[in-house]
């Protein structure tokens, strides 16, 4: 499972996030702040399990925002195709 998989499975337990999918529109979701949170404490919580990314993540460089909205819109799209799948 690579590491983007990994958050987004562990995001996809967070009720209030997939709720938020329910009722914004993608764009709407991507600005979210309560998801950039939820990445940071997922990211901190699986630090020793990603090590390598957790360092990166938390350097602060230019690619944490890209890698902020790849995580949303992945995110996103898997919490839609549970709530297809849950239907």
């Amino acid at each position: 499972m690579t590491f983007v998989q990994g958050l987004v499975q562990r995001l996809l337990t967070d009720p209030n996030l997939v709720q938020q999918t329910k009722v914004n529109s993608k764009k709407q979701f991507l600005e979210s702040q309560d998801f950039q949170a939820a990445v940071t404490e997922a990211v901190a919580d699986n630090q020793d399990a990603h090590n390598t990314m957790a360092d990166y993540f938390f350097t602060d460089g230019p690619a944490i925002n890209a890698i902020i909205v790849a995580l949303a819109d992945a995110f996103y799209e898997a919490a839609v195709d549970q709530q297809v799948d849950a239907t």
